[in-house]
């Protein structure tokens, strides 16, 4: 499902991050990860390493400011909240808002949150019942090929959508600039909530026949992971904790419709409530956070 961040995308059935079925997973193989797993954050404020296997870090947030997100490095995508968002999705984007994204202690928490978000209030809400945020690199930084580990915990909670992604920053319509969803969680059952997905989408390949893979990790949402995309100019690695599960070689004699992945991309993090990954929210939901200790690229 692709999840789009800009108005000259055009809008297509399963729009979003990931999703769906399809496509063979290679086997799984090893690369370094910058931090080992536990179920806590590496510290109040993080010191990445300034290189990594051959390569220099070129981008990172550490989130050590309490507060909102860093509008340097980070904007807000609300652009389909008045019309709602694709997949069947019930959440209503907040623009800096601190309920629903917000640093302290050295992790970003994007959290939803059950709430009416009345129209008379939020000039560009349809009333959603949900709030959620979504942020994106998008205007601040985009980025081809390199390493990116992202250390995160997910939400438990039923009907909770998470996603760490990225998408192609150049002009044209998805999935023809290319999609990499480097997380996805669903939340249409418990056992759902225990494995966590990875998939590529391109316009050979899309919404539920994306290059997709899963992964068993029953701790996803109460223990902090690593993960991670390995781009080079031939293959996209997708993986988790230094392994890698899902991996997309570049096609011999390539187009862009199969391989449009020469272009510049950007982040994204989100969480969406609902929706044809989300599936039914239980009815005694409050809220629930997905939890980010850090965003870190290495070329």
């Amino acid at each position: 499902m692709r999840r789009l961040a800009g108005c000259v995308l055009a809008s297509l059935v399963l729009q979003g991050c990931g999703g769906g079925s399809g496509g063979a997973p290679a086997s799984t193989t090893t690369v370094e990860s910058t931090t080992p797993t536990d179920t806590t954050p590496t510290d109040t404020v993080n010191t990445p390493p300034t290189t990594l296997n051959g390569r220099n870090l070129v981008w990172s947030d550490e989130f050590s400011t309490n507060g909102l997100p860093n509008s340097s490095k980070w904007a807000f995508d609300t652009y389909r909240n008045k019309d709602g968002w694709y997949n069947n999705e019930l959440q209503y984007y907040s623009n800096a808002r601190l309920q629903n994204s917000s640093i302290a202690n050295g992790i970003l928490s994007i959290t939803a949150v059950r709430e009416t978000m009345s129209s008379s209030v939020f000039t560009d809400s349809r009333n959603q019942a949900f709030s959620s945020a979504r942020l994106i690199t998008q205007g601040k930084y985009t980025f081809t090929y390199g390493f990116v580990e992202v250390r995160a915990k997910l939400p438990c909670s039923l009907g909770t959508w998470p996603a760490i992604w990225a998408l192609g920053s150049s002009a044209g319509v998805w999935p023809d600039i290319g999609e990499i969803d480097i997380l996805e969680q669903r939340g249409t059952s418990n056992a759902a909530k225990q494995k966590v997905l990875a998939t590529v989408h391109t316009r050979s390949g899309y919404g539920g026949n994306g290059i997709t893979a899963s992964r068993s990790l029953p701790d996803a949402c109460t223990a902090f992971h690593n993960y991670q995309l390995t781009w080079s100019r031939d293959k996209i690695e997708l993986g988790v904790d230094g392994t890698i599960y899902n991996t997309y070689n570049k096609p011999a004699g390539y187009t862009n419709n199969n391989w449009p992945f020469d272009k510049p991309q950007y982040l994204l993090l989100n969480l969406a409530v609902g929706g044809d990954l989300g599936g039914a929210v239980a009815s005694n939901f409050t809220s629930d956070s997905m939890q980010v200790d850090y965003v870190r690229i290495y070329q």
